[in-house]
């Protein structure tokens, strides 16, 4: 029988918050806070401080600054692959289930 979330999971169930990871995509793809809330349609503020709640979330550093601007970690480097994969299929599932024929 299926019982959706199993037993063993369900006290360990941690969920992004998308639009963390979109933001957190976009600054690692421009190097720049300032260019990707350009792009996301935001303030410098709100990108810093949603890479902010993403670093606390996770326990760890995604961005070093250095004279070019900012640069991913080590653990920002892991994380971007995977973060890259959720938002593909995130915007997948999006574009299936609102899909209308014509």
């Amino acid at each position: 029988k299926d019982q959706g979330i199993s037993n063993y999971n369900a006290g360990m169930i941690r969920n992004f918050d998308i639009a963390l990871i979109r933001t957190f995509a976009a600054v690692a793809d421009q190097g720049s806070m300032t260019i990707a809330a350009n792009m996301l349609h935001m303030t410098q503020g709100a990108i810093s401080q949603q890479i902010k709640r993403l670093e606390d979330m996770l326990d760890c550093t995604l961005f070093e600054r250095d004279r070019r601007g900012l640069r991913l970690t080590e653990t920002g480097e892991r994380l971007l692959g995977n973060a890259r994969r959720l938002l593909v299929l995130n915007d997948e599932i999006w574009n299936d289930m609102t899909e209308r024929t014509v």
